[in-house]
């Protein structure tokens, strides 16, 4: 039971990480803005991510990813033995993807059902 756990999870996320980096065009839209914080930019800035903040926010994301896949595989290799925290560290990895993945379908939905005066800024 507990492999089918690890197979299911070396299946999963790669395909969520794939989700989240590549077949979105979520990271080629804030390439083309200019992501200053709201302090400096009280029109147009962020209240936080900043072109900065994302990149270091996707990068640890993928890394936790990749490594829970590495573990998983890892387990399933029999080279590390199953245990409870491991389990708990590849949960929370698969945790912290699905939260990822949702904060960004809320926010790309949002802004692209958002009205048309409120996305560009007048009211025509």
């Amino acid at each position: 039971m507990r492999r089918d756990f690890y197979a299911t999870v070396a299946q999963v996320l790669p395909v969520l990480l794939l989700a989240l980096v590549f077949e979105s065009r979520h990271l080629e839209r804030i390439g083309g803005q200019r992501r200053r914080l709201r302090r400096e930019d009280p029109e147009n800035g962020v209240r936080f991510w900043t072109k900065g903040r994302v990149r270091v926010y996707t990068l640890s994301v993928a890394v936790i990813v990749l490594g829970d896949v590495g573990l998983c595989v890892l387990v399933l290799a029999g080279s590390v033995p199953d245990s409870t925290p491991l389990r708990g560290f590849v949960v929370a990895g698969v945790i912290l993807t699905l939260a990822t993945l949702l904060f960004r379908i809320s926010v790309d939905v949002v802004g692209a059902t958002r009205e048309l005066q409120t996305r560009t800024g007048s009211g025509r």
